[in-house]
């Protein structure tokens, strides 16, 4: 679980849901919007209430349930806020007001981001899309996972879909919509992209035992944490 300080909504991915045997459950409608890193909009699937236990303080508070989050869940200010936590980023701490309790936050990661240049031309007409074979720029293990998505300044009339893909010989399948009402033509060694590498830990799953209460998310992904350690 992610604790970020400029996400103005909590977040949980909907695999979660299932994990606490909630995923049958009807969503409420969520009014705004929520947008990635790279602008572009995250596909909300509703909102639900989840109990959440940070030190020795239980609340229950409202995620947005969304598609494809590479965490599990994000604590965004509201919930920070209703904790009343106070981050300490010298310290990598955390200490809820209420109680006084202070707790460790995790070793920040530094993510691996490169480029990805469309390998050949590729024409699109409006509001058509298509796989466009890119090539990374940087050394990237083959079969690598990782996150492809938009950079920011590119062209507007072009939309790059948030996806997980595979490294291939140094390539990556990146999905290109064309959002325009003209036609546009994306020329070899175009710059659209960009990859991160998702470390194999995010990928770690495994059975979860039932150990008190299912229902609350701070349980589920504390016994989903230890299971990525072992």
């Amino acid at each position: 679980m992610l604790a970020d300080t400029g996400a103005i909504a909590s977040v949980v991915d909907r695999r979660v849901l299932r994990r606490l045997g909630r995923d049958l459950e009807s969503l409420r409608p969520y009014s705004g919007t929520l947008d990635s890193v790279s602008g572009h909009a995250i596909r909300v699937r509703g909102v639900i209430d989840l109990p959440v236990t940070l030190g020795t303080l239980e609340k229950t508070l409202p995620f947005v349930v969304t598609d494809h989050l590479f965490v599990d869940a994000i604590l965004g200010t509201d919930s920070l806020k209703a904790f009343r936590a106070v981050i300490d980023l010298e310290e990598q701490s955390m200490t809820l007001k209420e109680t006084g309790d202070v707790i460790p936050l995790g070793v920040a990661r530094v993510e691996e981001t490169y480029a990805a240049t469309i390998s050949s031309s590729v024409r699109l007409e409006p509001g058509r899309q298509a796989l466009v074979r890119s090539r990374v720029r940087g050394a990237v293990k083959d079969q690598s996972v990782v996150l492809v998505e938009g950079v920011p300044g590119a062209d507007d009339s072009l939309r790059v879909a948030r996806t997980l893909c595979t490294v291939t010989d140094g390539t990556v399948l990146v999905e290109v919509c064309n959002a325009s009402t003209e036609e546009v033509e994306v020329g070899t060694g175009a710059y659209l992209a960009a990859v991160t590498i998702v470390p194999d830990s995010a990928f770690t799953s495994e059975a979860l035992e039932r150990e008190g209460t299912r229902e609350n998310i701070s349980a589920v992904l504390s016994v989903s944490s230890r299971n990525a350690e072992t």
